[in-house]
């Protein structure tokens, strides 16, 4: 886990890319825009216009649900023409570069999503990320951050791994209280001018405690 979170301070400090920093340069493989998540039945689909174009690939079976096996092209042309319909993290670290199709599975028939599986036990960190403005409050910026590792926690393979959590705020906006509630010591920083840019870990979601609030809920 440190040489993945020296890898990442060293992409914050050196590049506006992180992730095409960290492709470049670390002995690990990294994936943008990963798909964790994606539409599980046409019923859960309420747009007309985004089940047409559903409709026009053939995305639902006679029975109305989605396949479990995708493509790198097939998932990027949903994150580009059909974003609503699956979810993607912002990254994944993974052991080995990623070379197969995306398999997706729903744990019950009508659930809302498939999610994505870790068959081959490759994935080791996810990286999320978030970026506040000035209007930002300490209550807004931890209930987006317990949103998201909510969200995360929901898909076991991502459950079962390290999280981190690189965040860019104005540099009079504090949340130290918010990185040692949920990330103990584990987080670092790098200062860009008027902004400056956290980097939070956990050695695994899974592990993070989400029973209390820093701030009233």
């Amino acid at each position: 886990m440190i040489k993945i979170i020296c890898d990442i301070h060293n992409a914050v400090q050196n590049s506006r890319k992180t992730v095409e920093f960290l492709k470049q340069n670390s002995s690990f493989s990294w994936v943008g825009d990963y798909p964790i998540a994606i539409i599980n039945e046409i019923t859960r689909v309420k747009d007309k216009e985004t089940l047409e174009r559903l409709n026009k690939i053939n995305f639902f079976d006679a029975q109305g649900f989605s396949k479990r096996s995708y493509t790198q092209e097939e998932i990027k042309y949903l994150q580009h023409n059909i974003p609503s319909v699956i979810k993607s993290a912002y990254c994944l670290c993974l052991e080995k570069p990623h070379i197969d199709s995306y398999i997706f599975k729903e744990k019950f028939e009508h659930d809302r999503w498939k999610k994505i599986q870790d068959d081959k036990n490759n994935f080791k960190v996810l990286v999320e990320f978030s970026k506040f403005d000035e209007s930002s409050t300490s209550k807004y910026i931890e209930t987006t951050l317990r949103n998201i590792m909510r969200s995360n926690k929901e898909i076991p393979a991502l459950k079962a791994i390290g999280f981190v959590w690189i965040v860019t705020l104005p540099i009079s906006t504090i949340i130290t209280d918010i990185l040692e509630h949920y990330f103990f010591d584990n987080h670092v920083f790098v200062e860009k001018g008027r902004k400056i840019c956290y980097i939070a870990w956990g050695k695994k979601l899974a592990d993070i405690n989400m029973r209390y609030f820093v701030n009233t809920p």
